[in-house]
């Protein structure tokens, strides 16, 4: 057997141990996510201070609409980022719901956060994170789905920092035909 595999073997194993103890010991610590409910908050304040132009692309149920809003109201922001602005991950019912994933690029410095609920009930079930190398976040994914005997629905949030925002949502209700919304919008920035 050649010893540098059995050296490494040994590292990676003692490495995997150690990270799952610290991650046990800091949720007994109160452990703490991301901000989200500020960055989105911040996002709001930041898109509603610079107005840049909304191209925003609708398709429901296969009926596709576009518009433009040249100069979005509050209003209008405010309701466009509901979904997000609505996760809190640090509240405390969901305090130790979520096991951490990070994934690093050493070239970079840029990592993905990932936060996985532990519970299929837990929403949202996935939050993924792209975050630069100075630790701002530039791109978040969401994932929620919810079922019981007569309802199901789905709904995945991505937003790209200053670029755009997706919100596609699917819901059955029993006995009535599944419906699909898919809203795209650009932020044209002067």
């Amino acid at each position: 057997m050649d010893h540098r595999f059995s050296w490494t073997l040994v590292a990676l194993v003692a490495l995997t141990v150690s990270c799952g103890r610290g991650d046990r010991a800091s949720q007994g610590k109160g452990h703490t996510y991301r901000d989200l409910k500020g960055y989105f908050q911040q996002e709001l304040n930041n898109i509603n201070t610079h107005k840049p132009a909304l191209q925003k692309t609708i398709v429901m149920n296969g009926q596709r609409d576009s518009l433009t809003i040249n100069v979005p109201d509050s209003a209008q922001l405010q309701h466009l980022l509901a979904p997000f602005l609505e996760v809190d991950l640090n509240k405390p019912s969901l305090q130790g719901a979520y096991d951490t994933i990070l994934l690093a690029d050493q070239f970079t410095g840029t990592h993905s956060l990932m936060y996985k609920a532990r519970n299929t009930a837990t929403v949202p079930q996935e939050v993924i994170m792209d975050i630069d190398n100075q630790q701002h976040i530039t791109n978040v994914q969401m994932n929620k789905h919810v079922e019981n005997l007569v309802y199901e629905y789905q709904q995945n949030l991505v937003y790209q920092h200053n670029k755009h925002i997706r919100i596609v949502t699917w819901q059955k209700i029993a006995f009535l035909p599944a419906r699909e919304l898919d809203v795209k919008v650009l932020l044209r920035h002067p």
